[in-house]
């Protein structure tokens, strides 16, 4: 693909170590005119010299990787890492050319050694386990279905875009030129922009040049389009000024589609500069931002993707998208799918080539889960230019590897399935999760299985209209099951949170007086120090199970709803602790609820609360000091504190209120001398109002002090 760099960027050395040496100094000039081929020749010559200039040596393992050749490169690089003093960063340049090379084992090797010399560079993380996360790439998994575009040229034919129903792209070919112009390295045209009217599928279709003034000595190309067809953002050569380092830069320029005309009014757009390169245009479907490739300062890598959004008609300041997609290296030919996705190609990420497709999800204004594209979209060579239609299966991509007609050849694919992406969190620390079992089953019961990654990411390839069950499950955490429908081009990256576990398993087995087991009572575990509270149903024969923290006390209760009008289970409440148990370690508490007749049933008419309070007034205190002076004089009796809420706020609030204020009561009768087995704190909400304040009806504030009450009521002389 050595020909698409002379319209993309103007090469900047990575490593620019000075030498005073005139072939290190006319190689240098070669490189930023992007005359590779020189440049390697005189590196070599200045290496031949002084066979000790370690600076000499990367720059001509840097000008072969840049001509392409790569089996050159290899040997380079190899003879550079060897010697002891040579730069670090040529260890990360190795296992680049030998993933190239399409040899892994020794690309993975080549990362480790790289990160452990560069700890704190970004890359370091990202190749670490290159051997192991490459993998799972290289198997053709039938994702994609490829074929080679017919009317390929044997130059280098890139950028695929959609216009109006015709394929248009951008091509050295140099047709149509009277009279043949080149560029200074490769000998072929500059690129130009073509289309392809619709056609038969295989038929081999005419090829014609854009109409209007669009092509010109130069470069144009790629370009985008408007939804409606009628405006057009193409990379151009800056005609009018060079650069102060003496070469033209690309810049965005902007077109109008006119019938008779063709392509008019064509302008450059705000942000181009003749000192840096902006190129590689993607429109989103609504037409309000723009993404392209730049190398102006402070970016993270060689070239990085920017978006400018639309202001009426203004185009507003490029903003960098930032580390999460942009890397050390080159983020080339973005594209933004009608579904919001970002796929673009990169050189400085896991992958099976020099660059390889990557895919993100939109999540707000940023881009989460890049994911490789894998085999058959990429190759040990070089991928790029993903775009597709409306439908999101269909489109056009380009590679330059082997079989191909040319150069760089256009591909169009199929998408056969649809990706499934996802993120696992943790439910409390909302960071993300990785290793998690995930499983997904077809309602034809066909498995597939994997595990999130470092981020917590996870993806899958599944057969789009279709049903199927998606489970998460980790030691430490509660499972997960939900089911999910995959749609076609209507996938949303899924969201999983996962419980985590204390890892302490509480058994409930609740029974009546006469051994017959309870089925359906309500069993409440509290946190005594957060409040926190789970509440779970007895299945049918009487139990459930809860999972508890370590070192924690908890108050446990267990209530039964009323049978009669007459009568109700009691209440059973027991503090457990966990203090001095670890994970693994099992409790199991046996509990016997007895029918009895509610013997009296009354209001405290003083125990009201402040709105979203639960503290006890002097008057409150005053009505609970008869209660404990009743109940000390009466020590079988038994009492239940039942408080409730107005409709005010949420009702699952509301609920945990009313059992803090009862609680609260049952403290405070403690304290009194009140044996406080005796006594059963329950919280009702905003259940039994007293009047008609519900939620829709608007009252004052005595009449929903009313419905903030304590009832007491005697359930056992």
């Amino acid at each position: 693909m050595k020909k698409k760099f002379s319209i993309l960027l103007v090469f900047t050395c990575l490593v620019c170590v000075a030498s005073a040496q005139d072939f290190i100094m006319r190689g240098d000039r070669q490189m930023h005119n992007s005359k590779f081929g020189k440049a390697a020749a005189s590196y070599k010559k200045a290496v031949d010299l002084d066979t000790k200039d370690t600076a000499a040596w990367q720059k001509l393992g840097m000008a072969l990787m840049m001509q392409e050749d790569y089996t050159s490169a290899e040997a380079i690089y190899k003879a550079i890492v060897a010697n002891p003093i040579s730069s670090p960063i040529n260890k990360f340049y190795l296992g680049q050319v030998l993933r190239i090379n399409g040899k892994y084992d020794e690309a993975g090797k080549a990362y480790k050694d790289f990160a452990l010399a560069s700890p704190n560079d970004s890359r370091a993380n990202e190749f670490e386990n290159f051997g192991e996360d490459v993998m799972p790439l290289i198997a053709d998994l039938k994702t994609y279905e490829l074929s080679n575009v017919p009317e390929n040229s044997d130059a280098s034919d890139i950028g695929p875009a959609y216009w109006n129903g015709n394929m248009i792209f951008s091509s050295n070919r140099a047709e149509g030129h009277g009279i043949k112009i080149s560029d200074l390295w490769s000998g072929r045209g500059y690129y130009d922009l073509y289309g392809i009217k619709p056609g038969t599928p295989g038929d081999l279709l005419p090829v014609e040049k854009l109409k209007g003034k669009i092509n010109r000595r130069f470069n144009e190309g790629p370009a985008t389009f408007s939804a409606n067809g009628n405006e057009m953002f193409f990379t151009r050569t800056n005609y009018k000024k060079k650069g102060i380092d003496g070469v033209r830069s690309l810049g965005l320029y902007h077109a109008d589609w006119n019938e008779k005309k063709g392509w008019t009014n064509i302008q450059p757009l705000p942000f181009n500069s003749t000192d840096y390169n902006t190129a590689h245009p993607a429109l989103s479907k609504t037409g309000n931002k723009l993404y392209f490739i730049s190398d102006m300062p402070n970016g993270f890598g060689e070239t990085d993707i920017y978006v400018s959004a639309k202001n009426g008609t203004t185009w507003e300041n490029p903003v960098n998208l930032g580390k999460e997609i942009n890397t050390p290296g080159r983020e080339m030919f973005p594209f933004i799918a009608d579904d919001g996705s970002l796929y673009f190609s990169t050189d400085s990420r896991v992958g099976l080539g020099a660059l390889d497709i990557y895919s993100a999800n939109a999540s707000g204004n940023k881009f989460i889960n890049v994911r490789n594209l894998g085999a058959p979209v990429n190759s040990a060579h070089d991928d790029f230019g993903y775009v597709s239609d409306e439908t999101l299966r269909n489109g056009f991509l380009v590679s330059n590897r082997p079989g191909g007609l040319g150069d760089d050849d256009i591909y169009k694919f199929l998408k056969k399935t649809e990706s499934i992406c996802g993120t696992v969190v943790d439910a409390k620390t909302k960071k993300e999760v990785e290793d998690v079992n995930i499983v997904i089953v077809s309602s034809q019961g066909d498995t597939a299985k994997g595990k999130t990654n470092l981020k917590g990411d996870f993806c899958f390839n599944l057969t789009p209209n279709a049903n199927y069950k998606i489970e998460a499950s980790k030691d430490g955490y509660g499972s997960f099951e939900t089911n999910l429908e995959v749609q076609s081009a209507k996938n949303e990256n899924k969201i999983i949170s996962l419980e985590p576990r204390g890892g302490i398993d509480l058994i409930v087995d609740v029974a009546q007086k006469d051994g017959s087991k309870l089925e359906g009572a309500t069993v409440f575990v509290i946190d005594k120090q957060t409040g926190e509270t789970v509440e779970q149903k007895t299945d049918s024969v009487g139990k459930t199970k809860f999972d508890l923290y370590s070192n924690k006390d908890y108050d446990l209760k267990v209530t039964k709803p009323l049978t009669t009008k007459e009568g109700a289970f009691d209440k059973f409440v027991k503090t457990i602790s966990t203090v001095g148990l670890t994970q693994g370690q099992k409790l199991s508490e046996n509990v016997t609820l007895t029918y009895a007749e509610i013997l009296a049933s009354f209001d405290l008419p003083n125990i009201y609360f402040e709105y979203s309070s639960w503290d006890l007034n002097t008057s409150a205190k005053k009505e609970l000091d008869k209660v404990a002076a009743v109940m000390r004089a009466n020590p079988e009796l038994e009492v239940e504190m039942s408080s409730y809420t107005d409709s005010r706020g949420k009702a699952k609030y509301n609920y945990m209120l009313s059992a803090f204020r009862a609680n609260a009561c049952v403290e405070y009768l403690a304290k009194q001398g009140v044996d406080k087995t005796h006594l059963i704190a329950i919280g009702f909400g905003e259940e039994k109002l007293k009047n008609s304040c519900t939620d829709k009806v608007e009252c004052s504030d005595a009449e929903h002090a009313v419905n903030r009450r304590t009832e007491f009521k005697v359930v056992k002389f």
